[in-house]
């Protein structure tokens, strides 16, 4: 964007702090070069560059005139620039609204006009002019440091313009013209920024072309670093708007900004563990229009189940075969549909089942588990439920709802329809959040998506690559090359809910002989569930172990072969599976029981190798246990599977990294400091 272009009236980003960050999930939040990182550095720069430049051939005394109001002017555009600053993020505050942006916008106009002060004297100054073109001297030591000077000026109006843009969007995120809806709120900010963005990046690339003008080499030494960091922090603006440019149309699709949207809100219970992270015993249907979410059907998804289709009845799917081995009489049904760990494609067939018992098509799956309702709930705060007689809070709600449908004595006909009438009230509650607490939302629905408790799929592929690329879809991370891939999953299939109780501990022995590595899992079980609950105490369990497909001599110990073989498709990976079960409580203590799984890869010991452990949704943070023997040498490490894990293995150790995480940010501007 040329400097000398018509100051906007309005525009987009704090000060450098730019931008609309980025993606709806985007792997790394990088914030937009910050005023006060970038101008003070120029400002310093700016005191160097022009006292050395004009103090050649006896033109001390006047340089130093303009030395003056240079840095003068330097300085005070900094400063408007970091006020400018100040009100975008008060704005964003619940203390804050139009008044500061309006504020905002005097002091990005005033830093422009103070950028463009200093250009016009750089370059309306007859005697800098003529010393820059003198022989030798001028064009060695005159004209860099001047043109330099001039680069940071330039940059400091390409900043401005891009600040000026950004008020517009906030403006927009705050508007309440429209009532105090925040989807509707959101999606008329991101078509705003949308339509704002190629401005936006054309701003921030002529920070940047500004910015590589600049001698580094004539800056004090002191000051090459802060340099360094105010272009790498526009490189890195410049990177989010590519990536929020990719990404916001998808957003707006999620929205209903391209027509009205459905979604099925399934809620597994994972007291009743399943692969996709429990049956689905309850369920909540959202219409998206235009950013407005307004709730539909929901209830006990038994309702909608029953009668179950019989062999030979015009609605019979039958089920994959461990499922059927479970439950013969009976045909596939939306309850169970979270057959598959993978959860875009139990997605689709739970999108298929709900539409042939209800009639309804819908456009997405949304998955929330009782911890996710209560993660929900610490930002809306506690929510009173009247017709229950009770008010629902983020400390107590998992135990809570579990006491709620599971406790014999608690039983009642329509105990289901009680998530079914909280979930109503927290859509609700969350689509009046003041904009301040969207970015608290974001950073809580990233932590449940990355301990699996929140899945999502949408129909639209290009709304479901954004949600893949954030980490939000639940999809099964497939084997590569230089990464194994490792995930065992569990299906209570006792209509029981001894899974509230149960507890896992993991040990995984790693051994390197022969150009082998060796893997030997034990899963250990203790089951110390009471009498008084639904299904009773014993655990029914379908075990699958899923792994590389290139490994060799794979054997389990300990679970007992299908009686109905799996029909599951799973390209890429080994696998394991059969039945187990275990007693829970009694006079002679908890029920135990211990799994063994075995199998072999290709790997010299040497050469770098990774093993990406997945975490089952509806599981919390089991203890794993991993013993690494290479070279007579034997190192161990202990981690849990709250998230997923990432084990590096070397010829000198173990390491444990996380793997993956919930990676979306609401392109807020100004929103942090």
């Amino acid at each position: 964007m040329s400097s000398d272009e018509t100051t906007p009236r309005h525009g987009l980003g704090g000060a450098g702090s730019t931008v609309v960050g980025g993606r709806a999930g985007s792997r790394r939040r990088s914030s937009a070069p910050r005023p006060r990182t970038i101008l003070v550095a120029a400002l310093i720069i700016a005191m160097v560059l022009v006292a050395g430049g004009v103090g050649v051939y006896a033109a001390m005394s006047h340089a130093g005139h303009v030395q003056t109001m240079v840095v003068n002017d330097l300085q005070k555009g900094a400063d408007e620039l970091q006020l400018a600053k100040a009100a975008v993020v008060k704005a964003n505050s619940k203390d804050g609204g139009v008044t500061e942006l309006k504020q905002a916008d005097s002091h990005f106009q005033a830093a422009r006009v103070d950028f463009r002060h200093v250009l016009d004297q750089v370059n309306s100054d007859l005697v800098l002019r003529g010393a820059q073109i003198a022989p030798g001297v001028g064009q060695s030591y005159i004209e860099p440091r001047l043109s330099s000077v001039a680069a940071i000026a330039r940059m400091g109006v390409d900043l401005c313009d891009a600040g000026l843009k950004s008020t517009q969007i906030v403006a927009a995120f705050l508007d309440q013209s429209n009532g105090s809806k925040s989807g509707a709120r959101i999606l008329a900010a991101m078509s705003l920024a949308v339509s704002q963005a190629p401005a936006i990046k054309a701003a921030l690339e002529g920070a940047k072309a500004e910015a590589d003008k600049v001698d580094v080499s004539l800056l004090p030494s002191g000051q090459r670093a802060s340099f360094a960091k105010a272009k790498s922090d526009i490189g890195k603006g410049l990177k989010d708007m590519t990536q929020f440019q990719q990404l916001a149309p998808a957003l707006v699709e999620l929205l209903g900004g391209n027509g009205k949207r459905t979604y099925l809100v399934e809620q597994p219970d994972p007291a009743e563990l399943r692969a996709g992270g429990g049956f689905i015993g309850s369920y909540s249907v959202i219409t998206v229009d235009k950013g407005d979410v307004t709730l539909g059907k929901a209830g006990n998804t038994n309702n909608i189940d029953a009668p179950y289709p019989r062999p030979g009845q015009p609605k019979y799917v039958r089920p994959p075969g461990p499922l059927f081995q479970f439950a013969s009489w009976h045909g596939y049904i939306f309850g169970d549909s979270n057959f598959l760990p993978d959860f875009p494609q139990s997605a689709v067939v739970g999108e298929k089942l709900f539409e042939q018992e209800t009639g309804t098509k819908v456009d997405g799956v949304i998955s929330i588990d009782p911890w996710a309702v209560a993660g929900m709930l610490s930002i809306t705060g506690p929510i009173a439920v009247p017709e229950w007689h009770t008010t629902v809070d983020a400390n107590t709600f998992v135990e809570q709802v579990f006491q709620q449908l599971e406790k014999v004595t608690n039983l009642s006909s329509n105990r289901k329809e009680f998530l079914s009438a909280v979930a109503g009230k927290l859509i609700a509650r969350i689509t009046t959040l003041h904009s301040s607490d969207w970015p608290k939302l974001i950073a809580v629905l990233n932590g449940l998506v990355t301990e699996r408790h929140l899945q999502v799929y949408v129909n639209s592929g290009a709304a479901q690559t954004m949600v893949d690329s954030i980490g939000w879809s639940g999809a099964v991370a497939k084997p590569t090359a230089s990464q194994e891939t490792l995930l065992e999953v569990e299906s209570n299939f006792g209509a029981d809910k001894v899974n509230h109780w149960l507890s896992r501990s993991y040990h995984l022995v790693l051994t390197v002989q022969n150009g082998k590595l060796h893997h030997s899992l034990s899963v250990n079980y203790v089951n110390p569930s009471p009498p008084g609950y639904q299904g009773g105490q014993s655990y029914r369990c379908y075990l699958r172990l899923y792994f590389s497909g290139t490994a060799s001599g794979a054997r389990s110990i300990g679970p007992v072969p299908n009686k109905a073989p799996t029909d599951e498709p799973h390209p890429g990976f080994g696998l394991l599976d059969g039945w187990f079960s275990m007693h829970g409580k009694t006079s002679a203590g908890a029920g135990t029981a211990t799994m063994r799984f075995e199998w072999d890869t290709t790997w010299d010991g040497t050469s770098a190798r990774q093993i990406y452990w997945q975490k089952q949704p509806g599981t919390l943070a089991d203890r794993i246990k991993i013993t690494f023997i290479n070279g007579g040498k034997t190192y161990s490490a202990s981690t849990d599977i709250g998230q997923d894990r990432v084990l590096v293995l070397s010829a000198t150790g173990i390491v444990v990294k996380a793997g993956s995480a919930g990676l979306a940010q609401l392109p807020l501007i100004g929103a942090s400091s």
